[in-house]
């Protein structure tokens, strides 16, 4: 693969299309699933939370934005990469290269730190459960999305300030940065973006399933004194000083139980999460391995192996609202009757059909 990606004017008798037609079919066929099923999804989790109240929660905001990410990236970015896998060669113009190579990273890399702040949130959240509101409060959550942005934004902004260039790789379809023309620009970007959020997640989760692992195994060992709820009989018989013991024991219990409740959900919630970071890496770090390998002029792997690259990093962006709506209860009942509602709508007031209210 060429170092410094395709010349942008080069004349299409110039181009050599090794694949064959049903190659060419089947590798539009595929990113174009991948595109419409990352509009639609993430359409559908931002729907879900504007709709069902339920789901407006601290951790929402940063699904929310990790959505808003996936949907930008697949409706900006996505149908020029389909474009370029069908005719070989970017067609668009120099101009738009630049500003699409920009989209892509802006929204890759929001992606990425969104994910990491959705692990600390849950760190937050499970860790130090009673300074959890003190801490994540609406400044804090708006902080820390605006952050988000304004990195991804920066990051993204280098290449047309002088530092690295966007280019389209042909054997990608994409316009994207040119790893192997500044090697500090790619390493820089392999640390802000990459390696520094990878491991302020795999921190959270760490601490997250250990601790999850310790209070399961306290649950399932028996407390000796805890006593059940007393039958009346039994209350009655027992003294004065005794009851009132026994009742402020039920009422630890109560809360006891009520406190594990709370656990094991937020416990689900971080597991979900997980899965997602979990395909994250699955569908990017491909990507970043032959991104490295760029940096080498002596790198000389197959096309076909990063056009599978490109493949898994799109794909991505559809990933996530399919984890949700499997492994995520409110989630799926949301899903279900956002698509109930999208078939009766015609027959039933709009309002009353699409937003849940809490229940009082």
């Amino acid at each position: 693969m060429s170092q410094g990606g395709e010349n942008l004017t080069t004349n299409k008798d110039e181009i050599l299309d090794h694949r064959s037609q049903a190659e060419i079919i089947l590798q539009a066929v595929f990113l174009a699933i991948i595109m419409f099923s990352s509009i639609f999804g993430n359409i559908l989790i931002l729907l879900a939370i504007y709709t069902n109240h339920r789901l407006r929660e601290i951790t929402s905001a940063f699904i929310a934005n990790l959505a808003c990410a996936d949907l930008l990236l697949a409706l900006i970015g996505m149908p020029f990469t389909l474009t370029s896998s069908i005719t070989y060669r970017w067609v668009f113009g120099w101009h738009w290269c630049q500003i699409n190579g920009m989209a892509n990273s802006v929204f890759c890399i929001a992606s990425m730190l969104s994910l990491a702040a959705v692990s600390m949130d849950r760190y937050i959240a499970i860790i130090k459960p009673l300074n959890y509101k003190l801490i994540m409060t609406p400044r804090t959550v708006t902080f820390m999305i605006v952050y988000v942005w304004v990195q991804s934004i920066s990051c993204a902004l280098l290449p047309i300030m002088g530092w690295s260039r966007y280019t389209f790789i042909m054997n990608e379809s994409i316009c994207t940065g040119d790893w192997g023309y500044s090697i500090p620009y790619t390493m820089f970007i392999f640390g802000a973006c990459f390696f520094v959020p990878l491991l302020v997640m795999i921190y959270s989760y760490y601490h997250i399933l250990r601790t999850a692992r310790e209070h399961a195994k306290r649950i399932s060992e028996p407390r000796v004194g805890q006593l059940s709820d007393l039958p009346l009989s039994t209350a009655v018989a027992v003294p004065a000083p005794q009851l009132q013991q026994s009742q402020e024991q039920i009422k630890k219990t109560k809360d006891q139980t009520l406190k594990e409740l709370k656990y094991k959900s937020d416990a689900k919630a971080a597991k979900t999460l997980l899965i997602v970071v979990g395909s994250f890496l699955f569908c990017w770090l491909p990507h970043f391995i032959g991104m490295t390998c760029l940096l080498f002029p002596s790198c000389v792997w197959p096309d076909e192996f990063f056009a599978t690259t490109t493949w898994l990093a799109m794909m991505n962006s559809g990933c996530n609202p399919i984890i949700y709506g499997v492994l995520n209860r409110r989630f799926r009942e949301s899903f279900k009757r956002l698509m109930r509602c999208g078939r009766m709508q015609r027959r039933i007031n709009a309002e009353s059909c699409f937003y849940e209210h809490p229940s009082h």
